[in-house]
């Protein structure tokens, strides 16, 4: 599977204390965040010219000087260590700096160092605490990390760390194509896209669906790139793949039909340059070509083509597979509660067949269940449970005044809990069911939502600690 390999993250570190207090204390922090430095270049999480400031800065002047250095290499995000007590004004001057001030920002400090010698060595962490107030009082957004660099938690938190960043820049480029609007009725697959974009930065542009129907006939796309075209070989060796080990439970003639449109959704995407998508998967597509666009939407998941795939014109969710697939570094499912959420310890989390091919424990290409079409048969699908094991849930909103809220809950899917429904699925086993429902059902979420694989729930508890996203989460309700 071809999936896009997001670069690393461009950081800049600046050391920052005052003159008095432990020089050696301070440079026993400085040398093992240096080392961290190192092993996140050598792990391709930071770039080779992501750089510590070789001097240790001291007031406000320093700082801008900095602070223009940092500007000036365009760093992703930035790192202040607080080495030992800092000056109050050289923070303020790097938090707010107009090219910087709306990055992501660690601001970091050991605790005491016993050098022996019974000193009160360099009092660093009374700083991050001075700092952070002064954070708060401006609505500047920072992460705060204390502890030795050197040590596995504190590096774990920091690779987190790098890693909502990343997310953050990701989102900041998200050119969102949006294939037809939302069915009628589905008030939850709209949203206020200038909300979206002055929060997130996210893009959205819209397609008419007969764009769609004719580059699946003409086999040609054109948008902003230019054009792009593919042919009835590329359809085939699609029509292979797809098939390769793969029950059917459908025609052959419909996992074509499946190929060809997933090629037509492809030519659309790179031809305007899309990173993310939603799609009007019905009516049109059912009723004209007499097919459904699951399996096509679920490919390009597996494909990488793009890093979400919502259904139903669901843009908002598409934004919520993005965190999930930036976060979690596979792709994220668009998946409904399909059954009374809370009734028992298994929340059934579907859709009608847009399973994801590289992600799946088992898979047969089918149709909509008879039950979905009022006995009817339509096909291509990708049906069957999503891969063994912890899956993180995400979905949000904005409440009538704007406000953005996340839902985020983990739980497992197991051989045990699986349901067995002709539906693309991830029947997941969640500790408070009864908490979840109440936090549904009085928040107003949505019915769709992104489904990660693994426990992502403290990245997205940071990013929305950075957007200023109320954090709703039933582990911690």
């Amino acid at each position: 599977m071809n999936h896009r390999v997001e670069t690393p993250l461009k950081l800049g570190i600046v050391s920052n204390s005052i003159g008095p207090f432990s020089n050696r204390g301070k440079e026993v922090v400085e040398s093992q965040l240096k080392a961290l430095l190192d092993d996140l270049r050598r792990e391709q999480l930071v770039t080779d010219d992501s750089f510590f400031v070789p001097q240790r800065i001291f007031g406000p002047t320093e700082a801008a000087t900095v602070a223009d250095q940092l500007a000036a290499a365009q760093v992703e995000a930035y790192v202040i260590l607080d080495s030992a007590f800092p000056n109050g004004n050289a923070f303020l001057t790097l938090a707010i700096h107009p090219q910087l001030s709306r990055l992501p920002l660690i601001v970091t400090a050991p605790p005491e160092i016993d050098l022996g010698n019974r000193e009160w060595t360099t009092n660093a962490y009374c700083g991050l605490i001075m700092n952070n107030y002064v954070s708060k009082q401006l609505g500047r957004p920072v992460f705060t990390l204390a502890g030795w660099p050197a040590e596995a938690e504190y590096g774990r938190q920091f690779r987190q760390l790098v890693s909502v960043a990343r997310t953050v820049r990701e989102l900041r480029r998200d050119l969102l194509g949006r294939f037809g609007d939302a069915p009628g009725g589905f008030h939850c697959a709209s949203g206020n896209r200038l909300a979206y974009a002055r929060l997130f930065g996210t893009r959205v542009e819209t397609i008419d669906f007969s764009a769609v129907l004719r580059t699946y006939q003409t086999c040609r796309a054109s948008g902003y790139l230019g054009e792009v075209s593919f042919g009835l070989e590329d359809v085939e060796r699609t029509y292979d793949a797809m098939r390769n080990g793969r029950e059917l439970a459908t025609t052959a003639d419909n996992v074509r039909k499946g190929a060809r449109l997933y090629h037509a959704f492809r030519a659309l995407i790179e031809a305007n340059g899309f990173t993310s998508a939603a799609f009007r998967c019905w009516p049109e597509i059912m009723e004209i070509e007499h097919m459904s666009a699951c399996l096509s939407i679920g490919w390009l998941l597996s494909e990488g083509v793009v890093r979400a795939a919502a259904c139903e014109g669901d843009w908002p969710t598409a934004v919520c597979q993005s965190m999930g697939t930036l976060l979690s570094g596979q792709p994220a499912a668009c998946l409904d509660f399909i059954n009374q959420v809370g009734a028992g310890p298994v929340v059934q989390l579907a859709h009608c067949g847009v399973g994801i091919p590289c992600l799946m424990e088992d898979a047969t290409l089918g149709e909509i269940s008879p039950d979905r079409q009022a006995g009817g048969h339509l096909g291509p699908t990708c049906i069957g449970q999503f891969r063994y094991g912890t899956k993180t849930g995400l979905g949000m909103i904005q409440d009538s005044d704007g406000r953005f809220k996340m839902l985020v809950f983990t739980g497992e899917n197991r051989p045990d809990t699986r349901q067995n429904l002709l539906v693309a699925a991830a029947d997941v086993a969640v500790a408070r069911p009864a908490q979840l429902n109440q936090l549904i059902l009085s928040h107003g979420f949505a019915h769709h939502l992104a489904v990660a694989q693994g426990d992502i729930s403290q990245e997205l508890k940071l990013l929305c600690e950075f957007y200023g996203i109320e954090y709703v989460n039933p582990d911690e309700a």
